[in-house]
């Protein structure tokens, strides 16, 4: 006689998610996670803390620092994607707010789904990003936020090519 397979429920599941990082909504897998009721909890949702608007060149990383290594963050790639940055500043300032704040509020406005997980080194960054629970994005505003997203392509690999190589596996 065969057995049944058991198979356990996934409540949640920890994906990057992000305006720089929307692999999440392309590959399927958030349709996946809504139609099986799964929550989605958002990684690095402010690009590693590029989107904040904190860093201005890739000297500003702190020695040893991840992203010194990583091609996103590095030579032609910064200067690409930092354009990205200054357009959510500009539209942060609209709202009276920081562009880290306003990418938080457009992600927890992607659904009840979805809840982010900013990392912090401080107390200032870390009431910065509690107050993004005021900002609300309309209908309208998360439209623009997209097509802002997509008029600005993200270059360069989220990891170094000796560290990505082993991700797939």
């Amino acid at each position: 006689m065969r057995r049944a397979a058991k198979v356990a429920k996934i409540d949640v599941i920890q994906m990057e998610y992000s305006p720089f990082s929307l692999d999440i909504e392309t590959s399927g897998v958030l349709n996946a996670c809504r139609e099986l009721g799964v929550t989605v909890v958002a990684y690095s949702p402010l690009g590693r803390g590029f989107l904040t608007g904190r860093y201005k060149s890739p000297e500003d990383f702190e020695e040893g620092d991840f992203r010194r290594f990583a091609p996103r963050f590095q030579g032609e790639n910064f200067d690409k994607n930092i354009k990205l940055v200054h357009k959510f500043e500009e539209l942060a300032k609209k709202k009276n707010a920081t562009s880290g704040q306003l990418c938080l509020a457009w992600l927890m406005s992607q659904g009840d789904d979805i809840i982010p997980i900013p990392g912090t080194k401080s107390t200032k960054y870390l009431k910065e990003n509690f107050e993004s629970n005021k900002l609300t994005i309309s209908k309208e505003e998360d439209q623009e936020i997209r097509e802002i997203i997509k008029s600005i392509p993200i270059s360069g690999g989220r990891y170094p090519e000796a560290f990505a190589s082993t991700l797939d596996r």
